[in-house]
């Protein structure tokens, strides 16, 4: 099974390129680098085979994409981070895994035992058992590979363990960044249409893969509302943007929230091709903890109480039935890892 190496170093801030032991050459660059973008919007990196990057984990991977293996989704169980730049940096990427890469075209696919193993290695920390969090710095080396805007940390669709990722906890619970305030008239023009710049001085491509926060919406439309579904937002001005909905359980277990609110997100893109990739931008909400005036996962919860399963301060029958209706299930990837 291939491990993924977590370790407490010291980040260095500048560009290198060294060669490893089987010849593919390695370089640092900042997230700015990484991502660049020609007048189509395809990335343009490519001075090194494989990259390192550094900053701050923006969400808990589970509540992104499900991990189960052998899960519905075309590529099986998915497992997902997004890591922002710091300081001058102004950009952040994807980390992907995934269990069905053969679907692609790719030579092979991790069966669901073999999946298990990876999502456990990515999940913890080896040497201490500590498992990776949104808020932690960390320092990601591995293979990259364009995916509809953006350029993903991966293992190239292989499972081949040359193509293992490498990440390194630089410092736990850091704390998430401040997310940026932005308004839909940044990144929508007075058509509707998304604004994209090539230079990401402005437009969507500035904010991509960063925390971002957009006060005074409403939801105008909430059907897609529920795990993994996309809704609608709307400004006074009549500028609209599509929000993602993440696999968390708020999603289930909460209404949408109704009225003027704010949102806070990860900024992300799927264009509709990977040749013309100037649309498909979107916010992705992972989770939401029902607070009715900010849809986001605040990472903390009032009250408690034990046995308050549903986290509404009232330990009665409705948390006994949420037990019961998930007892003997196990989050893959957090559960029987050897530890």
């Amino acid at each position: 099974m291939k491990r993924m190496i977590f370790s407490v170093t010291a980040a260095i801030f500048i560009v290198f390129t060294v060669s490893n032991a089987i010849g593919e050459t390695v370089a640092k660059v900042t997230h700015e680098e990484l991502q660049a973008v020609d007048g189509d919007g395809v990335c343009t990196y490519e001075a090194a085979d494989k990259v390192i990057i550094t900053g701050i984990v923006l969400n808990n991977p589970e509540e992104m994409l499900d991990p189960t293996p052998g899960a519905a989704a075309f590529m099986g169980g998915q497992w997902q981070i997004y890591v922002q730049g710091e300081g001058n940096d102004l950009a952040g990427t994807a980390v992907y895994l995934g269990q069905y890469y053969g679907r692609t075209g790719a030579p092979g696919s991790y069966t669901d035992e073999e999946f298990s193993g990876e999502l456990c290695a990515v999940n913890r920390d080896p040497n201490s058992g500590y498992i990776f969090a949104a808020g932690d710095r960390v320092k990601v080396t591995g293979w990259y590979k364009f995916h509809k805007g953006k350029l993903n940390i991966n293992e190239m669709h292989q499972i081949d363990p040359t193509y293992d990722l490498k990440i390194e906890l630089l410092e736990p619970a850091a704390g998430l960044p401040q997310p940026e305030v932005i308004t839909l008239d940044m990144v929508k023009d007075g058509n509707d249409n998304f604004i994209f710049d090539s230079n990401r001085e402005t437009g969507c491509e500035r904010y991509q893969a960063r925390l971002v926060r957009v006060n005074d919406i409403n939801i105008s439309d909430s059907n897609g509302w529920g795990p993994g579904g996309t809704i609608e937002i709307t400004d006074p001005n009549g500028l609209t943007f599509p929000v993602k909905l993440g696999v968390g359980d708020g999603f289930t277990r909460y209404d949408y929230p109704v009225g003027q609110i704010d949102v806070i997100a990860i900024f992300d893109q799927e264009a509709s091709s990977n040749e013309i990739c100037k649309n498909g931008y979107r916010l992705w909400v992972v989770d939401y903890d029902g607070n009715g005036l900010v849809l986001t996962d605040r990472g903390h919860e009032r009250g408690n109480l034990p046995g308050d399963i549903n986290t509404d301060y009232h330990v009665n029958f409705e948390d006994f039935a949420e037990l019961a209706d998930n007892w003997l299930q196990q989050r893959a990837g957090l559960y029987d890892c050897g530890q």
